[in-house]
């Protein structure tokens, strides 16, 4: 394992380069976002004791397609695919972990992809809200949770408005 910090703003992946490598988030919060013309389309957010990584880029190593940036400061502990794999091969034990990294991950991409397919934007954010981005959202802009739900801004502060305060 190594240990990696990042500056806000700072890019973890550029989409279209090579990624190798796992992350632990030990402190902070990072998003996967991905570039359409202009626009930029947040896939995910993650925080403290989340799994992250460019999935195509570290399973498959080819060329991310999108791009990871810490979004606070942020400290991580990361494993090199060619790390993991001789792990994998040499120490039993780590296979029982991997497959509980593996199935953490599996359920945070359903969840993301079940909110995504909710067609109200109301019932998208209280799905947002009921799941375990509650936690954190307080501290993720407003900008990246309407990007994730697919709502505008204006849309993410009038439904924001019937619920209590969250402080920014």
């Amino acid at each position: 394992m190594k240990s990696h910090s990042f500056k806000k703003g700072e890019l973890i992946c550029k989409a279209g380069e090579p990624f190798s490598h796992l992350h632990l988030i030990k402190k902070g919060l990072v998003r996967g976002f991905y570039q359409h013309g202009t626009k930029e389309i947040t896939q995910w957010v993650d925080w403290e004791n989340h799994i992250f990584t460019s999935v195509g880029g570290f399973f498959m190593r080819t060329p991310c397609k999108e791009n990871i940036q810490a979004i606070e400061p942020t400290q991580t502990e990361s494993l090199h695919f060619d790390d993991l794999q001789y792990c994998l091969k040499h120490f039993p034990d780590m296979s029982t972990i991997y497959r509980a990294l593996f199935e953490f991950y599996l359920v945070s991409a359903e969840e993301r992809v079940y909110i995504s397919r909710i067609p109200s934007a109301k019932d998208r954010y209280d799905a947002f809200l009921a799941s375990g981005y509650a936690e954190s959202i307080s501290r993720i802009p407003n900008k990246y949770i309407a990007e994730f739900l697919g709502i505008r801004p204006e849309t993410l502060s009038r439904l924001a408005q019937d619920y209590p305060p969250i402080t920014k």
